[in-house]
């Protein structure tokens, strides 16, 4: 039979086969090494490229990961190397899409990757509790989001938001997102000219403006509490998945084909000033993608 397998694997001659990162810098490199392996897989499962002979996709899973080598009843210790800000949504799967797998990532999941109190808790446990072991702490957005595109909605039509259909706990996280759309909306207008809402596609091009700046702002947020915690070591990076070629990157081209030079976590911002950038810079992108002709954009409902 042919397949195309992507394969969690565990040695026991071999059970420690895959070493935590040193630093944050070498944490960066192993999440992107792992995203380009997971969308290398996903590309060749949209052509049929099959799996012969030994697995091409390959995920290592150490002994101590998994709670083996230790006596009976002795708990595995908790060991991540990142930490993750990642949006609720079904089609990310955080953990497969970094190639990663057990005790390797602490994910957090929201919709739209909102920074709440529960959030921000979870994240003060692991900078806390698990800072011996924790190199970087990301924030993952992801292209079509659902939250987002409510909070663009709401924005473009105001009564959405006041709809009964929208709960108080919904528009609590619209809210957390509504800097990030102004923001992109600003900049739109700026690119894009006078007129930029009249222009086919603008919905689009907000939502996925909005995507990269909601991310890089919670990004921004989370860097200044880990500078004022003190630890130094821990990076703060962001990036967005993109659903179309399954890549992690900053800034985001809907329109690149997969390849593994677009394979990129960004720093967070460490000013105000760089979420214009930001912003100018994805309207750009998307003014090309958008005269280039392929444009054509599928967006979540606003339930994730």
């Amino acid at each position: 039979m042919k397949t195309i397998d992507y394969v969690y694997r565990f040695d026991p001659q071999n059970p420690s086969v895959k070493p935590s990162p040193p630093d944050a810098e070498s944490a960066r490199r192993v999440l992107e090494d792992g995203n380009r392996m997971f969308s290398e897989w996903m590309e060749s499962c949209r052509t049929g490229t099959f799996s012969t002979g030994e697995e091409r996709y390959v995920v290592q899973c150490n002994g101590l990961e998994v709670g083996m080598n230790r006596s009976v009843g002795q708990m595995p210790k908790q060991v991540p190397f990142a930490v993750v800000v990642g949006c609720s949504d079904a089609r990310v799967p955080t953990e497969m899409l970094f190639g990663q797998g057990f005790n390797d990532l602490f994910v957090i999941r929201v919709a739209g990757n909102v920074m709440g109190n529960e959030c921000q808790g979870s994240i003060d446990f692991a900078l806390n509790a698990l800072s011996e072991s924790v190199k970087v702490v990301v924030v993952l957005g992801h292209s079509g989001c659902g939250a987002v595109t409510g909070a663009v909605d709401s924005y473009l039509r105001p009564l959405k938001y006041w709809s009964k259909a929208t709960s108080p706990m919904l528009r609590s996280i619209l809210q957390r997102i509504f800097v990030a759309v102004r923001e992109g909306a600003n900049a739109l207008d700026q690119v894009w000219g006078a007129g930029a809402r009249d222009i086919p596609g603008y919905r689009e091009a907000l939502i996925e403006t909005a995507v990269s700046l909601n991310a890089a702002q919670a990004a921004f947020d989370l860097r200044n509490e880990v500078e004022a915690a003190g630890k130094w070591e821990i990076e703060v990076l962001y990036g967005v998945f993109n659903l179309k070629n399954h890549q992690v990157c900053m800034p985001v081209n809907p329109g690149l084909p997969p390849s593994p030079n677009n394979v990129h976590l960004a720093h967070a911002p460490t000013s105000p000033k760089e979420f214009q950038t930001l912003g100018i810079q994805m309207a750009e992108i998307l003014r090309a993608h958008l005269t280039s002709g392929d444009h054509a954009a599928t967006v979540a409902a606003p339930t994730a």
